[in-house]
Protein backbone atom coordinates (compact mmCIF):
# COMPACT_ATOMS: atom_id res chain seq x y z
CA UNK A 1 0.00 0.00 0.00
CA UNK A 2 1.74 3.47 -0.68
CA UNK A 3 2.47 6.02 1.56
CA UNK A 4 0.04 8.45 2.93
CA UNK A 5 1.04 12.26 2.99
CA UNK A 6 -0.86 14.06 5.23
CA UNK A 7 1.15 17.02 4.63
CA UNK A 8 4.04 17.99 2.21
CA UNK A 9 7.12 16.59 4.27
CA UNK A 10 10.42 14.44 3.98
CA UNK A 11 13.76 13.56 6.09
CA UNK A 12 16.71 12.09 6.14
CA UNK A 13 17.58 9.23 8.90
CA UNK A 14 13.83 8.90 9.20
CA UNK A 15 13.27 12.02 11.16
CA UNK A 16 10.98 14.47 9.88
CA UNK A 17 10.65 18.08 11.21
CA UNK A 18 9.23 21.09 10.21
CA UNK A 19 11.02 24.38 11.36
CA UNK A 20 9.16 27.60 10.80
CA UNK A 21 12.36 30.32 10.34
CA UNK A 22 11.93 33.11 12.25
CA UNK A 23 10.55 36.35 10.17
CA UNK A 24 12.76 39.03 9.33
CA UNK A 25 12.35 41.42 12.49
CA UNK A 26 10.25 44.87 11.71
CA UNK A 27 11.22 47.95 14.58
CA UNK A 28 8.08 48.71 15.49
CA UNK A 29 7.56 46.43 18.37
CA UNK A 30 5.00 44.04 17.04
CA UNK A 31 4.90 40.47 17.98
CA UNK A 32 5.75 38.84 14.86
CA UNK A 33 6.17 34.66 13.51
CA UNK A 34 5.56 31.74 11.85
CA UNK A 35 4.34 28.17 12.62
CA UNK A 36 4.70 24.65 10.92
CA UNK A 37 3.06 21.51 11.09
CA UNK A 38 4.00 18.00 9.30
CA UNK A 39 2.80 14.18 9.49
CA UNK A 40 3.55 11.24 7.46
CA UNK A 41 2.07 8.03 7.66
CA UNK A 42 3.90 4.28 5.52
CA UNK A 43 2.14 1.33 5.77
CA UNK A 44 3.27 -1.76 3.51
CA UNK A 45 6.92 -3.19 3.86
CA UNK A 46 7.61 -0.80 6.80
CA UNK A 47 4.44 0.67 9.07
CA UNK A 48 5.10 4.02 10.19
CA UNK A 49 4.29 7.46 11.62
CA UNK A 50 6.22 11.00 12.06
CA UNK A 51 4.94 14.47 12.73
CA UNK A 52 6.32 17.45 14.03
CA UNK A 53 5.46 20.97 15.01
CA UNK A 54 7.36 23.96 15.27
CA UNK A 55 6.75 27.82 16.28
CA UNK A 56 9.10 30.91 16.38
CA UNK A 57 8.29 34.63 16.80
CA UNK A 58 9.96 37.71 16.98
CA UNK A 59 9.58 41.63 18.46
CA UNK A 60 11.58 44.00 17.65
CA UNK A 61 12.49 47.86 18.33
CA UNK A 62 15.27 50.39 17.11
CA UNK A 63 16.44 49.37 20.66
CA UNK A 64 16.10 45.64 21.42
CA UNK A 65 14.93 42.44 19.97
CA UNK A 66 13.18 39.58 21.42
CA UNK A 67 13.73 35.82 19.43
CA UNK A 68 11.71 32.71 21.24
CA UNK A 69 11.07 29.53 19.35
CA UNK A 70 10.70 26.18 19.64
CA UNK A 71 9.91 22.29 17.62
CA UNK A 72 8.64 19.23 18.50
CA UNK A 73 9.49 15.56 16.88
CA UNK A 74 8.59 12.36 16.57
CA UNK A 75 9.27 9.64 14.73
CA UNK A 76 8.13 5.21 14.58
CA UNK A 77 8.98 2.70 12.40
CA UNK A 78 7.67 -1.11 12.55
CA UNK A 79 9.31 -3.55 10.62
CA UNK A 80 8.15 -7.49 10.93
CA UNK A 81 6.46 -6.28 14.47
CA UNK A 82 9.83 -4.81 15.66
CA UNK A 83 9.15 -1.14 16.78
CA UNK A 84 11.68 1.85 16.73
CA UNK A 85 11.48 5.16 17.60
CA UNK A 86 13.17 6.90 15.09
CA UNK A 87 12.51 10.73 16.46
CA UNK A 88 11.36 11.79 19.56
CA UNK A 89 12.90 15.19 20.49
CA UNK A 90 11.83 18.54 21.70
CA UNK A 91 13.46 22.02 22.14
CA UNK A 92 12.63 25.61 23.36
CA UNK A 93 15.02 28.98 23.22
CA UNK A 94 14.97 32.36 23.93
CA UNK A 95 17.31 35.15 23.06
CA UNK A 96 17.75 38.80 23.77
CA UNK A 97 19.91 41.17 21.64
CA UNK A 98 20.39 44.84 23.34
CA UNK A 99 21.38 47.32 20.56
CA UNK A 100 24.67 49.49 21.85
CA UNK A 101 25.25 51.13 18.61
CA UNK A 102 23.47 50.82 14.74
CA UNK A 103 25.99 47.98 14.09
CA UNK A 104 26.59 46.77 17.42
CA UNK A 105 24.84 45.13 20.14
CA UNK A 106 25.12 42.80 23.69
CA UNK A 107 23.18 39.39 23.84
CA UNK A 108 21.86 36.94 26.06
CA UNK A 109 19.93 33.36 25.38
CA UNK A 110 18.75 29.78 27.08
CA UNK A 111 17.73 27.15 25.44
CA UNK A 112 16.76 23.40 27.23
CA UNK A 113 16.25 20.74 24.88
CA UNK A 114 15.83 16.38 25.04
CA UNK A 115 16.10 13.79 22.80
CA UNK A 116 14.74 10.48 23.96
CA UNK A 117 16.76 8.43 21.43
CA UNK A 118 20.17 9.05 22.31
CA UNK A 119 18.41 8.94 25.86
CA UNK A 120 19.22 12.58 26.43
CA UNK A 121 16.84 13.61 29.12
CA UNK A 122 17.77 17.38 28.84
CA UNK A 123 20.66 19.79 28.11
CA UNK A 124 20.41 22.96 29.71
CA UNK A 125 22.44 25.90 27.93
CA UNK A 126 23.05 29.67 28.72
CA UNK A 127 25.45 32.11 26.93
CA UNK A 128 25.62 35.84 26.69
CA UNK A 129 28.29 37.79 24.48
CA UNK A 130 29.30 40.55 21.81
CA UNK A 131 27.31 41.00 18.42
CA UNK A 132 28.20 42.83 15.32
CA UNK A 133 25.83 43.66 12.09
CA UNK A 134 27.99 43.49 9.16
CA UNK A 135 25.36 43.98 6.75
CA UNK A 136 21.87 44.94 7.99
CA UNK A 137 19.29 46.21 4.59
CA UNK A 138 15.85 45.58 4.16
CA UNK A 139 16.86 42.27 1.74
CA UNK A 140 20.32 41.34 2.72
CA UNK A 141 21.51 40.87 6.52
CA UNK A 142 24.30 39.28 8.09
CA UNK A 143 25.60 39.00 11.85
CA UNK A 144 28.81 37.61 13.70
CA UNK A 145 28.64 37.24 17.68
CA UNK A 146 31.02 35.74 20.27
CA UNK A 147 30.39 34.99 23.75
CA UNK A 148 30.92 32.54 26.73
CA UNK A 149 28.36 29.98 27.77
CA UNK A 150 27.43 27.28 30.08
CA UNK A 151 26.41 23.66 29.12
CA UNK A 152 24.66 20.93 31.33
CA UNK A 153 23.73 17.52 29.86
CA UNK A 154 21.83 14.80 31.91
CA UNK A 155 21.34 11.47 30.48
CA UNK A 156 18.48 9.08 31.61
CA UNK A 157 21.13 6.13 32.76
CA UNK A 158 24.93 6.30 33.04
CA UNK A 159 26.66 7.05 29.66
CA UNK A 160 30.54 6.79 28.76
CA UNK A 161 31.54 10.46 27.41
CA UNK A 162 34.80 11.59 26.73
CA UNK A 163 36.79 8.24 28.72
CA UNK A 164 34.41 9.10 32.04
CA UNK A 165 31.10 7.47 32.67
CA UNK A 166 28.59 9.50 34.21
CA UNK A 167 24.46 10.48 33.92
CA UNK A 168 25.47 14.25 33.94
CA UNK A 169 28.25 16.83 32.01
CA UNK A 170 28.84 19.87 32.02
CA UNK A 171 31.11 22.50 30.50
CA UNK A 172 32.13 25.99 29.88
CA UNK A 173 32.12 27.05 26.19
CA UNK A 174 33.10 29.86 24.02
CA UNK A 175 30.23 30.65 21.22
CA UNK A 176 31.52 31.86 17.56
CA UNK A 177 27.96 31.95 15.35
CA UNK A 178 27.15 33.55 12.73
CA UNK A 179 23.51 34.12 10.43
CA UNK A 180 22.14 35.62 7.38
CA UNK A 181 18.81 36.36 5.51
CA UNK A 182 18.71 37.08 1.73
CA UNK A 183 15.67 38.18 -0.24
CA UNK A 184 16.52 36.65 -3.21
CA UNK A 185 12.70 37.84 -4.64
CA UNK A 186 9.89 39.45 -3.15
CA UNK A 187 8.57 35.82 -2.41
CA UNK A 188 11.80 33.97 -1.99
CA UNK A 189 14.38 33.98 0.86
CA UNK A 190 17.09 32.01 1.72
CA UNK A 191 18.42 31.76 5.45
CA UNK A 192 21.37 30.05 6.99
CA UNK A 193 23.15 30.29 10.76
CA UNK A 194 26.14 28.47 12.29
CA UNK A 195 27.01 27.96 15.72
CA UNK A 196 29.64 26.56 17.09
CA UNK A 197 30.38 25.59 20.94
CA UNK A 198 34.19 24.48 21.65
CA UNK A 199 34.71 23.51 25.22
CA UNK A 200 36.82 26.20 27.32
CA UNK A 201 36.44 23.72 30.45
CA UNK A 202 34.71 20.63 31.59
CA UNK A 203 33.85 17.87 29.21
CA UNK A 204 35.45 18.20 25.82
CA UNK A 205 32.30 17.86 23.96
CA UNK A 206 32.21 20.45 20.89
CA UNK A 207 28.57 21.58 19.49
CA UNK A 208 28.04 22.87 15.89
CA UNK A 209 24.72 23.34 14.65
CA UNK A 210 23.89 24.56 11.19
CA UNK A 211 21.12 25.17 9.03
CA UNK A 212 19.83 26.38 6.17
CA UNK A 213 16.20 27.20 4.89
CA UNK A 214 14.73 27.94 1.62
CA UNK A 215 11.30 29.99 1.85
CA UNK A 216 8.82 30.34 -1.24
CA UNK A 217 5.66 32.21 -0.41
CA UNK A 218 2.77 30.93 -1.55
CA UNK A 219 0.72 33.76 -0.27
CA UNK A 220 0.64 36.48 2.60
CA UNK A 221 0.33 33.86 4.93
CA UNK A 222 1.75 30.68 3.62
CA UNK A 223 5.07 29.56 2.60
CA UNK A 224 6.99 26.21 1.51
CA UNK A 225 10.01 26.23 3.21
CA UNK A 226 12.68 23.31 2.63
CA UNK A 227 15.53 22.97 5.10
CA UNK A 228 18.64 21.28 5.74
CA UNK A 229 19.73 20.94 9.07
CA UNK A 230 23.32 19.30 10.97
CA UNK A 231 23.64 18.54 14.42
CA UNK A 232 27.71 17.96 14.74
CA UNK A 233 28.55 16.12 18.88
CA UNK A 234 32.43 15.77 19.03
CA UNK A 235 31.76 13.54 22.25
CA UNK A 236 28.50 11.61 21.81
CA UNK A 237 27.42 8.62 24.26
CA UNK A 238 28.70 5.01 22.91
CA UNK A 239 26.59 4.07 20.40
CA UNK A 240 26.05 7.36 18.89
CA UNK A 241 26.63 9.46 15.77
CA UNK A 242 28.45 12.08 15.75
CA UNK A 243 26.13 13.69 12.98
CA UNK A 244 22.73 14.16 12.84
CA UNK A 245 21.96 15.28 9.49
CA UNK A 246 17.97 15.97 8.34
CA UNK A 247 16.39 16.94 4.96
CA UNK A 248 12.77 18.31 4.91
CA UNK A 249 10.31 20.37 3.99
CA UNK A 250 6.78 21.59 5.43
CA UNK A 251 3.66 24.52 5.56
CA UNK A 252 4.60 27.28 7.60
CA UNK A 253 1.58 29.96 8.18
CA UNK A 254 2.81 33.42 9.42
CA UNK A 255 0.68 35.41 12.08
CA UNK A 256 1.18 38.89 13.53
CA UNK A 257 0.36 41.87 11.54
CA UNK A 258 2.62 41.78 8.12
CA UNK A 259 5.39 44.29 7.27
CA UNK A 260 4.85 47.08 5.08
CA UNK A 261 5.82 46.09 1.42
CA UNK A 262 9.14 47.53 -0.13
CA UNK A 263 8.82 50.30 -1.76
CA UNK A 264 8.42 50.04 -5.59
CA UNK A 265 12.07 51.13 -7.63
CA UNK A 266 12.53 54.56 -8.71
CA UNK A 267 11.47 54.84 -12.62
CA UNK A 268 14.63 56.23 -14.73
CA UNK A 269 12.89 60.17 -15.44
CA UNK A 270 13.11 61.05 -19.14
CA UNK A 271 15.92 63.15 -20.75
CA UNK A 272 14.66 66.75 -21.39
Amino acid sequence: MPAVVLLAASAAQAQIAVVAPAPAPVADGLWRGSGGAAATLTSGNTDGVAASLSLDAVRATRRDRITLGGSLNYGRSEVDGERETTADRWNASARYDYNLTPRTFVYGRASVESDRVVELDRRDTVDAGLGWKLIDLRDTSLSVFTGLGRSIDRYDREQRIDGRDDSRFARTTLTLAEESLHRLTPTVELRQRLDIAPTISGDRTTILRFSSSLAVALNSTLSLTVTLADQYNSEPPAGVRRNDLTLFTGINVKFGPQPPAAPPPAQPQPQP
